[in-house]
């Protein structure tokens, strides 16, 4: 009998006799805790987010970069396109033609944070995203179209025109151009 009581004291120490489900549950709960806690405080992988106060600058430096097309550079204005690469070709016709010389540039007077839920629809652009009210200027400063609403996205650290806006503005030159269809990378959006 001495023999089972020694057993069952070095059981209990050992933790043998407790229930394993508990500290299963207890571990997978860690866990969890852990998990949330790390994609609270986000990750290199994860979505960046803006920072409130300089997301104004950051918008209207990218629309001033791809509506100053009297600056035929056609490489710093993809790149301040949200999926510019797709649209390259439309835009580098459109940034070519004679109506391109008659654009001097963007002002930008709003630019509103939108929540998630607005963002991603193919009328705006992948969230985090911001919608902006801005002008397009001729190379004198007056107004060629005034008080427009477009798209920002906030891509990889940056503030990109959102290729919805750019894809509208390329419908409306392909229609001043006198041609048809949508222009290339345009579909869809």
């Amino acid at each position: 009998m001495m023999h089972r009581t020694y057993e069952s004291h070095v059981a209990r120490r050992a933790g043998a006799g407790t229930p394993k489900r508990p500290r299963r549950a207890l571990a997978a709960l860690g866990f969890a805790a852990l998990a949330v806690t790390a994609a609270a405080c986000g990750s290199s992988g994860g979505t960046p987010t803006p920072n409130a106060a300089t997301t104004k600058s950051g918008v209207t430096t990218a629309y001033k970069e791809v509506f100053d097309l009297a600056n035929k550079s056609l490489t710093p204005k993809i790149a301040a396109i949200q999926d510019g690469s797709s649209i390259k070709a439309s835009f580098n016709q459109a940034l070519s033609s004679s109506l391109a010389s008659s654009s001097g540039g963007a002002s930008v007077s709003k630019v509103v944070l939108e929540p998630t839920s607005k963002c991603g629809t193919p009328t705006t652009a992948p969230a985090p995203c911001a919608q902006v009210t801005y002008a397009i200027l001729s190379p004198t400063g007056s107004s060629l179209l005034g008080n427009e609403k477009g798209y920002a996205s906030y891509v990889s650290g940056k503030w990109q025109v959102a290729k919805s806006t750019i894809c509208t503005l390329l419908g409306l030159f392909y229609q001043a151009a006198g041609k048809t269809g949508t222009p290339a990378g345009c579909a869809g959006t």
